[in-house]
């Protein structure tokens, strides 16, 4: 193995989540946490190969941290060499509950999944969506309450597969997921085929490829800006009355997204909050 840069932050307990799953996407190959130094902050440790920018990396935690009327953490960088942060990462996270029916499973763990619970299995490799951040777990809500059997699901953005692999086991007739980052459909393709009980249709692109109205559910948790961007064809696939679970949205970017929402013929059913995330579901009229 090469060199690998550490960087250590002090958060927020309240913005633990989301600094980590802001670290996720510029490219950590893991990301460790423990409740030192004070109750009330968590000590997170970082590693990402020779090629990070720094930069980019300190003005995107700011910008986290400034959303929250936090004063943004200075941070201490290493160089390691020869870290293996895969072994020492597997050490650091284990089995948890997710959402009201479901249970995540490391994929390299043999914990058992309680009856009532149905579990996943993940390896989320560099892919967003262990289960951990707020927004998953809010999409996964929405789809607990709204997923019907009859529904064909398309899941946006899936990153490790994780709410495509849930729509399976919640029955959805037939689930499709997309990612433009062949990566992360790499580890996707891989989650797919150690949870899946039925086929799930995975492809590198994006919602483009999709035909007009043939999707009665879509998953779409990513960022308040790509969902801005892509709209229009959210509307376009949904069939008529068709559903839309859509995360990674901030609160303060609520009322943004409804009245774009309501510009394409989309009533908003329900929003969730956790945190300073939210979550909406609508329905095309």
């Amino acid at each position: 193995m090469g060199n690998w840069i550490e960087i250590v932050f002090i958060v927020p307990n309240s913005l633990n989540d989301s600094i980590s799953g802001t670290l996720a996407e510029l490219g950590a190959a893991g990301v460790w946490e423990s409740g030192e130094p004070t109750p009330e902050s968590t000590r997170l440790v970082a590693y990402f190969d020779s090629s990070v920018n720094l930069d980019e990396v300190r003005e995107a935690v700011s910008v986290v941290c400034e959303r929250s009327d936090e004063i943004p953490p200075e941070i201490t960088v290493n160089r390691v060499v020869d870290r293996d942060w895969g072994e020492a990462w597997k050490k650091s996270w284990s089995s948890f509950p997710l959402a009201r029916r479901f249970f995540v499973i490391p994929s390299w763990s043999d914990v058992e999944c309680p009856s009532d619970r149905l579990p996943i299995r993940i390896d989320p490799g560099q892919a967003f969506g262990t289960g951990t951040h707020e927004t998953t777990q809010l999409t996964l809500q929405a789809m607990e309450v709204w997923l019907e059997p009859r529904h064909t699901l398309f899941d946006i953005g899936t990153g490790s597969g994780i709410l495509a692999i849930a729509a399976s086991l919640l029955g959805a007739r037939a689930v499709y997921a997309c990612d433009n980052d062949p990566v992360a459909v790499e580890v996707a393709r891989e989650n797919i085929e150690r949870n899946a009980t039925e086929p799930i249709s995975l492809m590198c692109g994006s919602i483009d490829a999709v035909a007009t109205g043939t999707m009665g559910f879509i998953a779409c948790n990513v960022t308040a800006d790509v969902i801005a961007e892509i709209f229009p064809e959210i509307c376009r696939v949904m069939r008529p009355h068709g559903l839309a679970a859509l995360s990674g949205i901030l609160t303060t970017q609520s009322a943004g997204i409804r009245l774009r929402a309501a510009t394409l013929g989309l009533a908003v059913l329900e929003e969730t909050t956790r945190g300073e995330w939210c979550a909406l579901v609508l329905r095309k009229k």
